[in-house]
């Protein structure tokens, strides 16, 4: 009897050694869904970035990184757009990786320069290619997991090639000549490319910046020409500059979701449908009635 019991003991014991969640750390909400969608129940995600903060000024404390204790994997977006990244490094114990998923995605220059737009995750096709990286990261840490992940990145990879060719058909209202998308901060480089605009950022590649004044009044002149229908400022930033350039070229304003912070616990979809319909919603109008 006491063999039989001390049997018993021994399985339970086993369970959550064989089947323990792998704990994943995460810099960025759209990271968290997309963890989510291909590691399943086998990964349990500590959603370190607060609600509410700037994804350009946002520096992890400690108490914020204590959420991710015993984690085996913290996830980031990368291309420098966690500046933090070296000294959090440094901080993380040895059993613990950092993952950029934005390290395999092509690089896209901003307009007239050598300097990549950091803001990778703007297009449903560099979110597909960042979850093959995340999946091959989860399933070295974890290869007895292998085929629950392999299963739902297959299934991630199939829904963003759906948004995707979703989108395509949707941008496809909008005039040639109106495929100008003119933003406040330099963060749709990727999408322009993906789906055939002109990126026109007014500003720097942080919504925070106001650029060069000079610069900025030849580009209106150019803009004003074009008749233009609408100008993009950030969903959650203060967009008086951009309403008050908006009016001066007789256009819209209308505000895009550029950090992935369309909104707290939405997913990856919601937020980019939500671009797409506002960019076609601004573009596909006939152009504001000019000013006396």
């Amino acid at each position: 009897m006491r063999a039989f019991l001390y049997l018993i003991y021994s399985f339970f014991l086993l369970i959550p050694m064989s089947h323990a969640a792998l704990k994943v750390g995460s810099l960025h909400p759209l990271l968290s869904d997309m963890a989510h969608r291909v590691g399943g129940e086998q990964i349990e995600i500590a959603d370190i970035f607060p609600r509410g903060s700037s994804l350009h000024s946002f520096d992890p404390s400690s108490t914020e990184m204590a959420k991710a204790s015993g984690a085996r994997l913290i996830l980031a977006m990368g291309k420098q757009i966690e500046n933090y990244l070296p000294k959090l490094r440094d901080s993380m114990p040895s059993d613990c990786q950092i993952l950029e998923l934005g390290r395999d995605v092509p690089d896209v220059m901003l307009p007239g320069s050598s300097q990549p737009d950091p803001h990778w995750w703007n297009t449903p096709q560099n979110m597909k290619r960042a979850s093959r990286t995340l999946l091959a990261a989860l399933i070295e840490l974890n290869p007895a997991q292998r085929s629950a992940y392999e299963t739902g990145q297959r299934q991630y990879a199939r829904d963003m090639d759906a948004l995707h060719n979703k989108s395509r058909i949707e941008l496809s209202r909008i005039p040639q000549d109106q495929r100008v998308l003119v933003t406040g901060h330099a963060a749709m480089c990727h999408f322009c490319k993906s789906y055939n605009f002109i990126s026109v950022p007014l500003f720097g590649i942080a919504s925070e910046g106001e650029g060069d004044l000079a610069s900025l009044a030849v580009l209106l002149q150019q803009l004003r020409r074009r008749e233009l229908r609408c100008v993009f400022s950030e969903i959650r930033s203060q967009p008086k500059l951009l309403e008050n350039i908006a009016a001066e070229l007789n256009a819209a304003c209308l505000p895009l979701s550029m950090d992935g912070l369309y909104s707290d616990g939405a997913s990856y979809e919601s937020s980019f449908d939500y671009n797409v319909s506002t960019i076609v919603k601004g573009l596909s109008n006939p152009p504001a009635a000019k000013q006396p």
